[in-house]
């Protein structure tokens, strides 16, 4: 029997049970949260010095996979355009410039050709404005433009909301976008809760039918990995989303309330700040605890390695989030996040990742909200698993941890 093993960002794609994700955070999840996900971009008043600057034409061409055009065509009282430059966003936290062409004739012009390092998706969101100044010294920002990288290269289906925006390739199943929806609202309140704050953008949800829209602009995607695993997912806060590819066993409900809200998390995680740590079971069993959908009991796996004597330490590291056994680092990072909001209230979680965006580790932050160093804590926890000797052995250290972009696998 096949089995979903993820690192980084991974997550399960086969769902068949339901799972709350804790009693505190989910009985909150009631009634609407304020503000809502998506935060409108203004765009710049009272600019352009003592000229008048009147936009003829602003166009925005996208040619994917191989990138996109932008052509301005603007005019100033104050003379001609010696100086011009383009910046476009995908979130609002990466800001990207390009370098245009003033041609003889005024008409300015820029591309964007991907390259190795900075390819994204085909329907990421493109806010893009230039910047201009003309030769008497004015300098002018133009209006702020949305443009979509669109893929028109096959056919796809769209669904959006104040929350996330979906996207899915025609020939699968319709109910895709709307469970999306509807998982993204429900969990609106409980991120809120968790995190103190929403995303400011609306992150996107892309999902293949087959690996090849995904190589297209991401070349090696899909292909099998060390361990026996397969790469059927990746997600980054550059680019404010995560592309999946579709498995039938979880069908749209799984994908909708496992994968997104997991790899949503992982948004939310970069949002507040991100760090780089050896511990990733503290990144992906954060994430994992808030799915709505998992395909068998996190905790009670955990249990059964605590009763058998078989549970690694979450010290130097904790277990590794590569190969076959990844899941013991989501699974057990899953249940000590159990442990955390059962032994120290609903906000703790708030509260130790509110000390990780100030800069302290996972495992300070641990400390400073539990009042323990992190054996002692540890040690607690592995006593609330049931493990009858609860002390924990010493563990050798792991590799340290780097965040994101992040691949999800499935076992083969």
């Amino acid at each position: 029997m096949n089995r979903v093993v993820r690192w980084l960002s991974v997550c399960a794609a086969v769902f068949l049970t339901i799972l709350l994700i804790g009693l505190n955070l989910s009985t909150s999840a009631q009634g609407d949260v304020t503000p809502m996900t998506a935060t409108p971009r203004p765009s710049p008043t009272n600019n352009g010095g003592n000229a008048r600057w009147t936009i003829n034409a602003m166009t925005f061409q996208s040619n994917y996979p191989k990138g996109f055009d932008f052509s301005l065509d603007v005019t100033s009282t104050g003379g001609k355009i010696v100086e011009a430059g383009i910046v476009w966003q995908h979130t609002p936290s990466v800001r990207r410039r390009g370098r245009p062409v003033i041609d003889p004739s005024g008409k300015i012009t820029a591309s964007w050709h991907p390259g190795i390092d900075d390819a994204v998706p085909q329907w990421v969101g493109i806010d893009y404005w230039w910047t201009l100044k003309d030769e008497a010294g004015n300098v002018f920002e133009t209006p702020h433009q949305y443009e979509e990288y669109a893929d028109n290269t096959r056919k796809w289906h769209r669904a959006e909301s104040e929350d996330v925006l979906v996207f899915w390739e025609d020939g699968l199943p319709d109910q895709i976008g709307p469970a999306v929806l509807e998982a993204m609202k429900k969990n609106r309140p409980i991120y809120f809760n968790a995190w103190g704050k929403l995303l400011n953008y609306r992150p996107r949800v892309i999902v293949y039918a087959t690996d090849k829209p995904w190589s297209e602009w991401n070349p090696g995607s899909g292909t099998s990995a060390p361990g026996g695993v397969r790469t059927v997912g990746q997600t980054s806060s550059n680019w404010g989303g995560t592309v999946q590819l579709y498995i039938k066993q979880g069908g749209p409900d799984g994908l909708a309330y496992g994968t997104v809200l997991h790899e949503v998390d992982h948004l939310y995680q970069y949002f507040n700040g991100g760090v780089f740590s050896s511990e990733c079971w503290f990144f992906e069993g954060d994430a994992s605890y808030f799915e709505i959908y998992t395909d068998y009991d996190y905790l009670a796996r955990v249990q059964d390695m605590a009763a058998s004597g078989e549970l690694p330490t979450l010290q130097n590291g904790g277990p590794s989030c590569r190969g076959s056994s990844a899941r013991d680092a989501y699974d057990i990072g899953y249940s000590f996040w159990k442990w955390v909001e059962e032994t120290y209230g609903s906000d703790a979680h708030r509260k130790i990742w509110g000390l990780v965006a100030q800069g302290k580790t996972p495992i300070q932050a641990i400390e400073s909200v539990t009042g323990e160093t992190f054996p002692e804590a540890e040690t607690e926890f592995r006593s609330w698993l049931g493990m009858s000797n609860p002390v924990p052995p010493t563990a050798p250290p792991t590799q340290v941890f780097q965040f994101p972009p992040t691949p999800t696998y499935e076992g083969q």
